[in-house]
């Protein structure tokens, strides 16, 4: 399984070693050609596009695992990855600019401290 890498303020590391573990498995065998950024809200995932308008190209997330399939007369992929629990599978975008196609994968929000009124009994 090849491995993905991360690229944390300009300096690439193995995901792995970034986070103690692989949160981004590959599903899916042959070639990757994608490459994962860590970004301040989760984490982007590019994807080299050229020649497919975004028509031709379909994202979708089931069970956790983000599949990317493009298909025009002339050729097609395919490309999954297992997506960790912490991303926040309904803030989940995609947008395709200069053949470059970007995912962005956001944590979930974290939990905001609540303040609770207290009342007088009686």
């Amino acid at each position: 399984m090849a491995e993905l890498t991360v690229r944390p303020n300009g300096s690439r590391r193995v995901l792995g070693d970034f986070l103690g573990f692989d949160p981004f498995r590959a599903v899916t065998a042959g070639g990757f050609g994608f490459e994962i950024n860590k970004t301040e809200n989760g984490y982007a995932v590019e994807l080299p596009v050229a020649g497919f308008a975004p028509d031709n190209i379909d994202v979708t997330l089931e069970d956790r695992v983000l599949t990317i399939s493009g298909k025009t007369e002339r050729r097609s992929f395919t490309r999954s990855l297992l997506i960790p629990e912490e991303i926040d599978a309904d803030s989940i975008g995609a947008k395709v600019e200069h053949g470059m196609l970007t995912i962005t994968l956001n944590m979930h929000p974290k939990a905001q401290p609540r303040k609770i009124v207290v009342g007088v009994a009686g």
